[in-house]
């Protein structure tokens, strides 16, 4: 095939690509448009969908019934989870929210932007607790996935890590954690380890969450030393 035959394949594949690429995000689009919790959350004002995976999580398990709970919530832009939260603990509670990111100011919520597993960050979080025990741990966290199986799953467990060691830390005897996770290498050993931790654990995919999503939530009650 001559140079200038190459030239024209490679041009028609870059078209076909990005043809495809813009196929994909039109179906994504349309999905997400359509999608009844996306709906829900616009009707009703709320950050993002995920605060009705939250919500499902607490009223099934009748979690954060009374007022005044402490919780941490890392992760937690644009803000969905903590606003419920919020709501939940009322404003003798109090809500400690952490991200890398930038989030909008909450009510009854205390924000701290950076990284929780960093000395400065987790300074920062210790004087927004000011002594207080903290009753909840959440995490809606995923990583930052590179298309690669293992190594986005090795991401996830790591993740999965930091934030069950900052609950074995932190939560008040008789606390509770709860925190998204995927199925995969690691997941079984890690699912072990917080059954060392708590008195009953469940592992929930809620109706919330997409059906295409592989995404599921692990609930630990009753923490214990």
């Amino acid at each position: 095939m001559h140079s200038g035959d190459l030239a024209a394949v490679s041009v028609l594949m870059g078209k076909q690509s990005k043809s495809k690429a813009k196929r994909k995000t039109s179906a994504w689009y349309q999905r997400h448009a359509n999608d009844p919790h996306v709906k829900r959350a616009q009707a009703e004002g709320k950050r993002s969908r995920a605060a009705f995976k939250l919500t499902e999580i607490l009223d099934k398990y009748q979690l954060l019934r009374k007022k005044g709970a402490v919780i941490v919530d890392l992760g937690s832009a644009p803000g969905s989870w903590s606003e419920e939260l919020a709501q939940r603990v009322g404003a003798d509670g109090l809500v400690v929210a952490v991200d890398l990111l930038e989030m909008q100011p909450l009510s009854g919520v205390a924000f701290i932007r950076g990284d929780f597993t960093e000395s400065a960050t987790l300074a920062e979080m210790d004087a927004a607790l000011d002594g207080r025990a903290v009753d909840m741990v959440v995490s809606d966290m995923a990583p930052e996935m590179s298309g690669h199986k293992l190594v986005d799953q090795a991401r996830c467990m790591g993740l999965n890590d930091e934030t069950l060691s900052y609950a074995v830390n932190h939560l008040r005897q008789g606390g509770h954690l709860l925190l998204k996770s995927f199925m995969g290498e690691g997941f079984d050993a890690f699912k072990q380890e917080m059954r060392g931790w708590f008195a009953t654990l469940r592992i929930i995919k809620p109706q919330a969450s997409r059906k295409a999503s592989s995404e599921i939530f692990i609930l630990g009650t009753e923490f214990r030393r």
